[in-house]
């Protein structure tokens, strides 16, 4: 293993006195994972197929995955080694729920899984949630640990049977109320114990996997981006009501949403860069942002989807604005655009806002490229991007940012040999690049940022890209039983919180 100070990008943080304790008392450093991507056993104690099980199955899936479904003890050593005070993980719907709807039975095997991550620890008084049975008197390993739990609610991996029984997130009217159900029990099963709850993981990407995948040969642009827009916010508000008036009383946690976006900007200072760029800001975090924090649709986006934009009563709009308690952002890169729109029906490019993307500026590359070009390793970026969605967003909103996935893949690093992917200097350089803003931009811009979760714990399924992209932060072979080996880059990180942090 390389020394963390041999690294220059690491060693000017660590030396810098002034970047030391800059963050709040209280935040929240952790790892990342979800579901699908992880976990295995993909028919284990009655879990059905989710829609990726079915689409995935001849090609990279998640069958096996991490099999973190059987080592998750290991994983949450991992999580104590790396000093993580949090772990962001999600929760399978079609493993605690197999037929996904609100009549349907639940899965009591699969609930008690999940008690095994966030349990109460010995001695504290049990509660018998109204409906799903006897918690299970096991101690909780996370929280025995000093590891906070932050749960997704929904990472993409809803059950095959409700794409079949009225198609998934194009049916608003029922998949709100099966999705509304489900959360309800896990916030009965769980609410007492977690305190910190996403309702759904990046709206946009979850479409355009959806438009590259298992809705590839229906899907129609235009008019499916609004419909699963009209879903997904609804199933967003409506499960937000639903904590803070019934459950957040009582259990005092803490829920939102989260978005990805990576910074934009034009080539050059052209009239056409910038109007790019405010397109595809509008279009790729707008969308779903707008309708949360300013109660609207950017004018963009309306004019663009014309009769197909999505329409809401003013009882949904009401419970759209403010249903957010933190902006939950996903962020890896930056790119440059010429101006220039293209005309395409590739579901990425549709789906990034149709705008040729450059990666050069007066002959030179933006940052260290990463695999298959996302992402660029750009930190000014990463700041620009924070102070837009602070001034747009949280500032007015009066609630932080919360960082819940942030990571980089070395071009082809799957191919490299074990100790090549140890030894991984690219990643080190992006975090210590990449917190070194974040640190700054507490500090100097006075940008209220609580939280970081690194993408991800381990090298796992990138979805409809396999995998071939490695974000872990540790390595995990496949061959040899999902063996897990700490990368560098997980010790480079844990020291660069403990300097933020005061440590």
């Amino acid at each position: 293993m390389s020394s963390i100070t041999s690294r220059p990008k690491a060693s000017a943080v660590l030396s810098d006195d002034g970047l030391k304790g800059v963050l709040h008392p209280e935040f929240m450093y952790g790892c990342a994972t979800a579901a699908y991507q992880v976990e295995g056993a993909w028919d284990e104690d009655g879990k059905l197929p989710n829609v990726w099980d079915v689409h995935l199955k001849d090609t990279d899936n998640g069958e096996v995955a991490c099999d973190s479904y059987h080592l998750w003890k290991e994983d949450i050593e991992l999580l104590k080694k790396y000093g993580c005070n949090t772990y962001r993980f999600s929760i399978a719907w079609s493993r605690v729920r197999p037929l996904g709807g609100r009549n349907d039975p639940w899965n009591e095997a699969s609930l008690k899984y999940y008690d095994d991550l966030p349990d109460i620890q010995p001695g504290t008084a049990s509660l018998v949630p109204r409906g799903l049975g006897q918690r299970p008197r096991r101690i909780n390993a996370l929280l025995a640990a000093g590891i906070t739990p932050f749960v997704t609610i929904f990472h993409w991996d809803h059950p095959q049977s409700l794409e079949e029984r009225y198609g998934g997130f194009y049916n608003a009217e029922e998949i709100v109320e099966d999705f509304v159900s489900y959360a309800e029990g896990l916030f009965e099963r769980y609410g007492d114990r977690v305190k910190h709850w996403i309702t759904i993981n990046e709206p946009h990407i979850f479409t355009m996997m959806s438009s590259m995948g298992y809705k590839l040969k229906e899907w129609v642009h235009k008019r499916d981006h609004a419909r699963f827009a009209k879903s997904i916010l609804l199933c967003h508000a409506r499960t937000f009501d639903l904590y803070k008036k019934k459950f957040q009383p009582s259990q005092h946690g803490t829920i939102g949403i989260v978005y990805n976006c990576d910074w934009v900007e034009g080539v050059d200072s052209s009239a056409e860069g910038k109007e790019a760029s405010q397109w595809v800001l509008d279009w790729v975090l707008g969308f779903y942002a707008e309708p949360v924090f300013l109660g609207r649709f950017p004018d963009r986006v309306t004019a663009y989807l014309g009769e197909h934009a999505p329409q809401f009563t003013d009882a949904e709009w009401a419970l759209l604005k403010g249903s957010t308690e933190f902006f939950g952002w996903n962020h890896y890169g930056t790119q440059l655009l010429s101006g220039k729109r293209l005309e395409t029906d590739n579901g990425r490019l549709v789906s990034f806002g149709s705008a040729e993307r450059v990666f050069e500026r007066d002959g030179k590359q933006i940052g260290n490229k990463g695999h298959g070009g996302h992402p660029y390793d750009v930190p000014w970026g990463f700041r620009k991007l924070m102070k837009y969605i602070t001034e747009r967003f949280t500032g007015p909103a009066g609630i932080p940012i919360m960082i819940t996935e942030c990571g980089f893949t070395p071009e082809n690093e799957a191919e490299w040999s074990l100790e090549e992917r140890i030894d991984d200097t690219q990643r080190q350089d992006y975090y210590s690049g990449y917190l070194k803003e974040m640190f700054e931009a507490v500090r100097d811009d006075g940008i209220d940022i609580r939280g970081f979760m690194v993408w991800s714990l381990l090298d796992n399924l990138e979805w409809l890209q396999g995998y071939a992209k490695r974000f872990g932060v540790t390595a995990v072979d496949q061959d040899n039983g999902c063996k897990r080996y700490p990368k560098d880059s997980s010790a480079l990180v844990k020291a660069l919180f403990a300097h933020g942090m005061g440590k």
